[in-house]
Parts: structure tokens; sequence; C-alpha cells
């Protein structure tokens, strides 16, 4: 729902009519309804910011519902114009920060976070899991900070969208520590939650929670744990379910199918059996969904990959020290990557863990992707917040950072996962082009670089993306060979 912060009251004309159309549908669950409406909302706050330079809440009006035409963009499964939209909302929450009108801390993470899940979307995974790790340290600090109680249960939200990134694309000890930090968040907060205007959309991000916990908890024993996750979103699912929302209709059936599988597990067949029966009658699209979902399991966790490259390569010097990056640094929660480890110490786990990938691709690719797209990580956030070495000492790690997302994103193509090699393709590139100032100096170096362009290139081909392709191609020829010489 579009939050003001208290800089403009909705209009009572047109504008306020599109305005609270789009709001009732996005809190029915019904945001693929919503976009004509939002679209029409930013033209006519367009027209009066036009109009008016220092128009600051028609601006404003405009970063909101662009945010919100993002969610119903990608509810259209029009993922690449909810990136746009994204990227107009915070141009426009930078702009009003910039001039002093509103602290836009929050609406920026929040735009990491819905940017996050777009990036999930599109199989992006990588990018997702930074994207929203950011979005969650953000939420940290303000729940930290003086006004921290009115952001809770937007953090709350926020660790429930990046349990469900980290179960698909990163740790599940991680993804189940989000999980169930929110769900416990959330319960907490369950009186001033179902005062909120924004009640239906915060129980939607509690199921979520609950899935996560209970898909985790279930594949590792603790089969205790799981079923009292499975209760809670079951019951707030069959709540939701009474609205008209086909969207709800499905979390529904997806937790009755979850209770099923947990239950059978646990030995009450006839419960489970019930369950099962239920989902499959409701709507049995979603529920063999599920089931294949759960049949799939899980990606492997760090201290997993870390024991089977024990196995597979012997015993390690580095063991202990990437096992330590399995709790959480000090004064960190674990529910993110950057919660691992402080930045200085990142790059140079990411290394250590970057070492002992080439061997592994040859042994066991699973345990080698694992281990490489969490050096990826720890790489990225060591850069993002600009550590010493990843600034000073650029010619050290990121070559390093650029082989291992070079081999790591071919493993992937070659494995049939296009998307995410894609994605660590174009991370890649812009690692590579970090190398540049070192390339005239260093002939390897130049070749790295060149040998990352046309990686990016080749996958960009296989994408259908030729233009795009031919242009990394020519990036890469042109580094190798410098720029033409004119005679005369």
């Amino acid at each position: 729902m579009v939050d003001s912060g208290g800089l403009f009251s909705p209009p009572e004309d047109e504008l306020g009519e599109a305005l609270q159309t789009a709001q009732v549908l996005i809190e029915e669950g019904r945001a693929d309804e919503a976009g004509p409406y939002q679209q029409r909302v930013i033209e006519l706050a367009r027209e009066r910011a036009e109009g008016s330079p220092n128009h600051y809440e028609a601006k404003h009006l405009m970063a909101a519902t662009q945010y919100e035409l993002a969610g119903s963009l990608n509810a259209s499964g029009r993922h690449e114009e909810a990136l746009a939209a994204l990227h107009e909302a915070q141009l426009g929450y930078t702009e009003l920060s910039d001039a002093g009108v509103l602290d836009a801390t929050s609406f920026l993470a929040d735009i990491r976070a819905r940017r996050a899940m777009t990036q999930a979307h599109r199989g992006r995974g990588a990018t997702a899991v930074l994207e929203m790790d950011g979005a969650v340290i953000s939420y940290g600090q303000l729940v930290s900070g003086e006004d921290g109680l009115r952001h809770q249960p937007d953090f709350a939200r926020v660790l429930a969208m990046n349990a469900l990134i980290l179960r698909r694309y990163g740790d599940p000890a991680l993804a189940v520590a989000s999980a169930d930090a929110a769900t416990q968040l959330f319960l907490q907060l369950a009186d001033q939650i179902n005062e909120s205007p924004q009640s239906l959309s915060y129980a939607r991000y509690l199921c979520t929670a609950t899935a996560v916990s209970a898909d985790v908890h279930a594949a590792e024993g603790r089969l205790d744990l799981a079923l009292e996750a499975d209760e809670i979103g079951l019951t707030t699912a069959d709540t939701l379910a009474d609205s008209d929302s086909a969207t709800d209709m499905r979390t529904l059936v997806a937790a009755l199918t979850r209770k099923g599988k947990h239950l059978g597990i646990v030995g009450r067949v006839m419960e489970g059996e019930t369950c099962l029966r239920t989902a499959f009658d409701t709507d049995a699209e979603t529920a063999a969904r599920v089931t294949e979902e759960l049949e799939r399991g899980l990606p492997l966790t760090l201290v997993t990959a870390l024991e089977n490259a024990e196995i597979k390569l012997g015993p390690y010097e580095q063991y202990f020290r990437l096992l330590a990056l399995a709790e959480p640094a000090p004064g960190m929660t674990l529910a993110t990557v950057s919660g691992r480890t402080d930045p200085e110490s990142a790059a140079v786990r990411a290394t250590e863990l970057a070492e002992l990938v080439p061997q592994l691709l040859l042994q066991d690719v699973d345990t080698a992707l694992t281990l490489g797209v969490e050096a990826h990580y720890l790489f990225a956030i060591s850069s993002e917040r600009e550590s010493q070495r990843m600034r000073y000492e650029t010619s050290t790690y990121a070559p390093i950072w650029a082989k291992l997302l070079r081999d790591v994103s071919n493993a992937y193509y070659q494995s049939g996962r296009l998307e995410l090699a894609l994605d660590l393709a174009v991370w890649c590139a812009e690692v590579a082009t970090a190398l540049i100032p070192f390339t005239d100096d260093d002939p390897e170096m130049k070749d790295l670089a060149a040998d990352c362009y046309r990686h990016h290139g080749d996958l960009l081909a296989a994408t259908g993306d030729l233009t795009a392709s031919q242009h990394a191609h020519e990036a890469a020829q042109q580094l190798l060979t410098g720029p033409e010489r004119r005679i005369g």
C-alpha cells in the first residue's frame, strides 16, 4: 500500500479515486489488476508536479505509486517493466531526500527488497540475495533507532522476503533463521498489525515465513518445529482465504500440502492424507507444485558444502576458519550473508572459499557451486561496504573474484541454469571492468578481463540477445587490441 510518510493526503478527485481503487485491489490480493489505476495516478501526479517544480506531495505520490506499480507488474509477469518502475521510484525518493523533504531510508530499503523479489522472479538469484541483504540491513538499523517501533512490522516483512530468496538461492540455514525471526516478530506485533490497514498484506508475508520455516526444519529433521510453523501458516492462510483472492486460496492449498506431507513423515498418516486430499481437491495444480518443490529438496548449506569439500579434497588448512562463517559475527544476527563476518574479513574468507572451487568443479559440482556463490556474496558485500581491501588491494582480490564468477557462471550454464549463469556473468563483466586500470602493465589481467567480457557475450547470445552479445565481444576485442591508431 502507498505510504505517504505523512507527506500527503489522498486528494478527493479522479487521482484520489484511482489511488483508492488500486490500494483496495492490492489489499484484496489482486495486485495484477491494480496496474491501470496506478498508471493513471502517476500520470495525474506528474501533471501536477510539472506545473509546480516544488510540488513535493505530487512527487512523493509518483514515487510511492511507481513502487506499488512494480508489485502489480510482477504479479502480471512483467518483470523488466517492474525494474524500470522501481528505478523511477528510487530516483523520486532520492530527489525528495536530497531536498530535505523526508528521510527516505525505509522507502529505499523497500525498493531494494522489491527489486530483489523482481530479480528472483527473473531467475537472477545471486543479485536477488545481495539486494535483499541490503534491505534487511537497512531495516535492522531503522528498528534500532529512535523510531524503531514503527518500523518493526516492515522489518518482519522484509525478513520474510529475505527468507524466501535465501531458501531458493542461498544457505537454507540463513533462510530458516530469517524466517523464524520474521514469524516471531509478526506474532509479537499481532495486535499492532491487526489494527493496521495493511494487516492482510502482513498476514501474507507471515505465511511466506512459516512456509520457509516448515520446509527447512522438516528437511533438517526438526519435525516438531516444522509442524509448529505449519500450524501458524495454515491458521493464517485459512483466515486469508475468506477473501475472493485466488492468490490467497493458493496460499491455503500450499499450507495444507506442506502440513499433510509433514504429518505423514511423523506417522500421523490419516491426518496427513486428509490435508493432502483437501489440498488436491481444492487446487490440484498448486498442491502438485508444492509437492514437487518439497521432493526436490533444499540447496546445500554452507556447513554441508564445507564438509563435502573435506571429504573430496582431504583436510584443508582453512576449514575451521570457513566453518566459523556459520556463526554470526560479533554484533550481528545470522539471517543474512553480511552477518557472517565483517567487510574486511569477508574478502579474505571469500578468497579462501574461491581456492576450493576449481578442484571441486571436477569432483562435486553441487558443492563447488555452493561454495562459489557464497564466495561471490562475500566479495560483493566487502565491495559494497567499501572495505579497505577491496578499495586499495583491487589488483589482488578482483582477479580472484572475476575468475570465480567466470568459472561458476559457466558451470551453471553447463548444468542448464541459464538465468543464474547470466546473472553471474553480468557480475563477472562488472568485475572485469574494475580490472581495466591494471591491464596495461599486466597481460594476464588483460586476458582475464577480455575473457570475462567474452563469457558474458556468449551467455547473452544464448538468451537470444544478439545485439548486446556483439557489444560484449567488441569490448573484449577492443581491450585486447587497444583503440585504432590513425596514420598521418
